[in-house]
């Protein structure tokens, strides 16, 4: 099976929303910037637009295992990120230094982003995502989520069952709380304690799982916009046994997750029937 891109992106400027300006954060807004020459080059009209969200700031520990230097240091991700990527490709992108949930709250922006892509380090951060996304009104075409531990990584571009899931579709792509629901268990501990040396970030976090789990997920986008379609929505690695996995755009996949569409167990109920009968 193959997921087709709503035709609707084709023809207008691609809203993103991008949570989190850290490890993945940071490195998946300047593959974001890459794609929206690539999209433009191959013919499309308006490319992307990309609002920013973080309210971080940029500490010793980050110089050297993310995008940023010392002379960086105290300033928010957000708008050191941004402004770069502005200025170096001429765009008109948005950097917050706020937290998502407090920008939304302020009415500043609207839920209703094509793209809500997420590079958070809790699951208490997945959590709230994962409320505002499959709320009723919240207008959500994809949300792409990346999330890795030391030395393993999952991408899932998921479509949020809101106000704008494409009818067009056979079947809806499950999220990332959908084929992990353990990210929604509000009992399980969070390790994403911040790190103040370089030393012991590393320790916590390989150093180049934040370079393998953005190329898997701007990969992905790119074969979205490029091809129009995608035989695979997700991928999981582990760096340590240099292994990757696809995650297919197939009922009998996601079943393996535990996750089973009500269309597709309507479905076999209803053939079920026929056969007993």
């Amino acid at each position: 099976m193959e997921h087709c891109i709503a035709a609707e992106l084709l023809d207008k400027r691609v809203t993103i929303h991008l949570v989190g300006v850290g490890g993945n954060g940071a490195q998946m807004a300047a593959c974001l910037a890459r794609l929206d020459i690539a999209m433009r080059a191959l013919g499309h009209p308006y490319g992307l637009h990309v609002s920013a969200f973080d309210a971080d700031r940029v500490s010793e520990a980050n110089v050297g295992r993310q995008l940023y230097s010392a002379a960086d240091v105290g300033r928010h991700k957000a708008i050191v990120t941004l402004h770069r990527l502005n200025q170096f490709y001429g765009l008109d992108w948005v950097a917050v230094p706020r937290r998502y949930e407090d920008a939304q709250q302020m009415n500043q922006f609207d839920r209703g982003a094509d793209i809500l892509i997420s590079c958070v380090d809790s699951r208490a951060a997945r959590r709230l995502l994962h409320r505002m996304a499959f709320d009723t009104y919240a207008g959500y075409r994809y949300w792409l989520d990346l999330g890795n531990t030391e030395a393993t990584a999952q991408v899932i571009l998921g479509q949020p069952p809101g106000r704008r899931s494409s009818a067009a579709q056979p079947l809806r792509l499950p999220c990332v709380t959908e084929l992990f629901p353990e990210l929604l268990d509000p009992d399980a501990a969070d390790d994403n304690r911040p790190s103040c040396s370089v030393r012991m970030s590393l320790a916590s976090q390989g150093l180049f799982v934040n370079d393998v789990t953005v190329r898997f997920a701007a990969q992905m986008l790119y074969e979205l916009f490029s091809k129009g379609r995608i035989a695979a929505h997700g991928v999981v690695v582990n760096l340590d046994s240099k292994r990757s996995g696809p995650i297919e755009v197939d009922p009998r996949t996601w079943e393996r997750f535990g996750f089973r569409h009500a269309e597709v167990h309507a479905a076999q109920a209803e053939v079920a029937e026929e056969s007993a009968g």
